[in-house]
């Protein structure tokens, strides 16, 4: 686990927080438990550069442990950027608002709040900014590739107006079980086996030690929970049972 190393500035909160971690790695869990379950505003703040990142969650266990989460972090979003860049441990998190217990308020009304905080970001702070979009629930800024909204139909379609073999056409319709499969009565190697099965790395909860590596179907009979279980607990990141399923090594 990696600890704050500094030089770090003087965190600016927006508000006088009503939770603040000053090393959320060192305090994980503590951020899953006491925010689970909660609709939250909250703040991160880089501690390096000052930049600052404001959101809003209904659930604040999964939103906030999903900063920790592989595929999360691979979003080509700034805040995402900055936490791969200088490592989470140089970053601070504050709870600014704890709205209550999820359901309690509405969406509309946990948007408004976040968009108080947005303004005064935007306003106060603007070359501090870590947020794409002036607007609470909005991702407008985030930038596709120019080819990410083209139809593939018609003329678009690379397929479009090549004419099919009979040998083609039958391939895709024939049968490929049994003797038809091509890989039929074929031995994998142990590298390729290695390949295609799906691994998940199982971690104790309270200090991130390693118990192993299983398969999944051998981690699901392992630790006695169905596979929809076990691929929930592995897309949010919270422990389940004081373990922590990963399909990639957290450290």
């Amino acid at each position: 686990m990696k600890f704050p190393n500094g030089p770090h500035k003087k965190p600016q909160w927006l508000n006088n927080p009503v939770r603040i971690y000053e090393n959320p790695n060192y305090y994980r869990n503590l951020i899953g438990s006491e925010n689970k379950k909660h609709s939250i505003i909250y703040q991160w703040l880089n501690l390096i550069t000052g930049k600052m990142y404001v959101g809003s969650a209904w659930n604040g266990s999964s939103r906030l442990l999903s900063y920790w989460t592989p595929s999360i972090l691979r979003r080509k979003y700034p805040i995402y950027h900055n936490i791969n860049n200088y490592g989470i441990h140089n970053f601070a998190l504050a709870i600014l608002e704890d709205l209550g217990t999820s359901g309690q308020v509405t969406k509309e009304f946990i948007l408004s709040r976040e968009q108080f905080y947005l303004d005064m970001l935007f306003n106060k702070y603007p070359n501090l900014v870590l947020n794409l979009s002036k607007v609470a629930g909005s991702t407008k800024g985030y930038k596709h590739r120019p080819e990410f909204g083209l139809s593939r139909k018609g003329e678009l379609n690379p397929m479009f107006g090549l004419s099919k073999s009979k040998e083609f056409l039958g391939m895709q319709i024939r049968d490929k079980k049994g003797p038809n499969n091509p890989l039929f009565g074929k031995i994998k190697s142990p590298s390729t086996i290695i390949k295609i099965t799906k691994i998940v790395y199982v971690y104790n909860c309270l200090d991130m030690s390693l118990i192993g590596e299983y398969s999944t179907v051998n981690c699901a009979r392992k630790f006695k929970m169905g596979n929809d279980t076990l691929t929930k607990y592995m897309k949010s990141g919270l422990p389940y049972k004081g373990k922590i399923f990963s399909r990639e090594k957290l450290n």
